[in-house]
């Protein structure tokens, strides 16, 4: 059984403006004052001197309780600043105050939400920070009690301290990069030479999954902090490492689009689940069968927001298969003359 259907509520009405309130305020106690001086002591007020000072100490209580009443929506204000109702509905509000009322709570709206994101962010993490410690007790304990043979448990065991150091350091990498976005001290970085850098700081690891790699650049100039350049690349490079199959292509490709800056780097991996493509950039998010820690891509998000750049992912198609995924950050460039990026 449906109940009858509600009726919406009408808009509520927008308040007078304040200099509005203030003039019509003001007519209205010298009419008022005028009007009772006229009526109960007219001598008196048609006298110069006694009837200018009747009519203005009259006047100034009920003006002042006017400016009190006329105020009244910046008191308002106030109150729901003071309540810190992020998610309500602004009141409305007179025309000289909207662009504040919006502001306002633009600005609570936006700290509701990034509230909202730290706080799972810490559950997120203090979750994936107790799993390995647990992990590893386990098998120390079976490994001390005999049930497990300890030539098989202290490999595992090794893959768990490996797996808990990799969370520490992105955790802290994720610190780093904030603080360094809150700081904003850029300058100008070569991004051909900081992919060079990166390619060699990851040669042992290429070497022993027999990587087929290959590094084609040309010069481009960003303006941005080297050291969260170099974290973009070596998480972007490290993601493809890990999927890529041993023994197959994977590479690295920096080059200049029109009025854009492109980096490239691909992989012969099996592709990722359309489904699951957007949500892999989210923190402790892994794609299907994914062993990773699932904060690489989410720090590549950040580091490229905080440089105006975007980051995807995409499968590459041929011959209706997918044959693997391609990792592409942009930057615009910015006009000869202009400063910002430029080649």
């Amino acid at each position: 059984m449906t109940g009858p259907a509600s009726t919406p509520s009408a808009p509520a009405a927008r308040p007078w403006s304040i200099t509005v309130r203030l003039l019509l305020g003001l007519a209205l106690c010298l009419l008022l004052v005028e009007l009772l001086l006229q009526a109960f002591i007219p001598e008196l007020a048609a006298a110069p001197l006694w009837g200018g000072a009747l009519r203005l100490v009259a006047v100034l209580p009920l003006f002042a309780w006017c400016i009190v009443r006329a105020l009244a929506p910046l008191r308002h204000l106030e109150d729901e600043l003071d309540a810190g109702e992020a998610g309500s509905a602004p009141r409305p509000v007179p025309a000289e105050l909207q662009p504040l009322s919006r502001a306002v709570h633009g600005v609570l709206e936006r700290q509701r939400a990034t509230t909202e994101q730290q706080r799972r962010f810490l559950a997120d993490a203090s979750h994936q920070l107790r799993t390995p410690f647990a992990v590893l007790r386990t098998q120390l304990q079976g490994a001390m009690s005999g049930q497990l043979e300890v030539k098989d448990t202290l490999p595992k065991m090794l893959a768990t301290v490996d797996r808990s150091s990799e969370l520490v350091r992105q955790l802290l990498s994720l610190a780093k990069v904030e603080q360094l976005v809150a700081q904003a001290h850029w300058q100008e970085v070569n991004l051909e030479a900081v992919a060079q850098a990166v390619c060699l700081e990851f040669g042992p690891l290429l070497a022993r999954k027999r990587l087929d790699f290959s590094f084609e650049s040309v010069p481009v100039r960003l303006t941005t902090d080297p050291w969260m350049l170099g974290e973009l690349l070596r998480n972007l490079l490290s993601n493809a490492i890990h999927h890529a199959p041993r023994g197959s292509a994977l590479g690295m490709v920096v080059r200049v689009l029109p009025d854009q800056a492109e980096l490239l780097i691909w992989d012969n991996g099996g592709g990722i689940d359309a489904a699951v493509m957007d949500r892999l950039f989210e923190p402790f998010q892994s794609a299907a069968g994914g062993t990773g820690i699932g904060l690489g891509l989410s720090i590549c998000r950040q580091i490229a927001e905080s440089m105006q750049a975007q980051v995807q992912l995409f499968n590459r198609v041929q011959d209706d298969r997918v044959v693997g995924v391609d990792a592409v950050v942009r930057w615009n460039l910015a006009p000869a003359g202009a400063g910002g990026s430029h080649a």
